[in-house]
């Protein structure tokens, strides 16, 4: 009797669906599994409104000071003198040592390397130092010298360029960057913490409010361009994050 032969579909039979699951599902496999969204559309739009505000902010910072903006900085820099030490905590979360803090945090989140790289190279390097550039290009003075009768903090600066608030760019950079990765209460908060610092910074006498507007668009540019650059880890990111494409 002729033994029967074995067919050519039997030979070039491939690991089946499951297996191939359970490879994926192994620890030697897991950094292969993960899932990076970059939410190419829902970043790019934000990318050109922040940009926009940036370039319309910076023309009329260059223009001498209008009244409005004028009567808007005495409004909160008059206020009572009692939150000046409460505001000049808040502010701290605009300085530059909170972006690696940030990143260091970002890390625990995400449990990889790439959102937290990103936001240092791009926070630092593009963000910060880009600041310094376009505080030299619209060479423009802080409260204390373009106006009499100025309150100011502990430790405020007063002689140096005003335009944009470098710590309303830093605010602005972490809130866009780990925001994706918070439940949405803790979400909001990190744009109120980034609002208060905007209004700190006016309060203790160190920007105008074209400084912080200026410097709060740029901050989501900067942070919209890290998300690009790294994209969300999909396992990790809220799921209403990663819904917008």
């Amino acid at each position: 009797m002729a033994t029967p032969r074995a067919t050519v579909s039997g030979l070039n039979k491939g690991p089946s669906v499951q297996d191939r699951e359970a490879i994926i599902s192994t620890p030697d496999h897991q950094s292969d599994s993960i899932e990076w969204v970059r939410r190419w559309r829902f970043e790019s739009w934000r990318i050109l409104a922040a940009l926009i505000v940036t370039v319309v902010a910076t023309i009329l910072a260059v223009e001498p000071l209008p009244k409005w903006e004028v009567a808007f900085f005495r409004a909160v820099n008059d206020l009572p003198r009692q939150a000046e030490w409460p505001m000049w905590v808040m502010q701290q979360a605009g300085m530059l040592f909170a972006l690696p803090a940030g990143a260091i945090i970002l890390w625990f989140i995400v449990k990889h390397w790439r959102p937290p790289l990103a936001l240092v190279v791009g926070g630092i390097v593009f963000g910060w130092t880009a600041a310094r550039i376009i505080k030299a290009y619209v060479d423009r003075g802080r409260p204390g010298a373009l106006l009499d009768s100025v309150s100011f903090g502990w430790r405020t600066p007063i002689d140096t360029f005003g335009y944009p608030s470098g710590h309303a760019v830093v605010a602005l950079t972490l809130a866009v960057v780990l925001s994706p990765y918070m439940p949405r209460w803790l979400r909001w908060s990190l744009y109120a913490l980034a609002a208060v610092v905007g209004f700190s910074r006016m309060y203790m006498g160190a920007h105008l409010p074209l400084d912080v507007v200026g410097g709060a668009a740029f901050g989501v540019l900067i942070g919209s361009a890290v998300n690009l650059m790294s994209g969300l880890r999909h396992d990790r990111a809220q799921p209403e994050a990663i819904q917008l494409r």
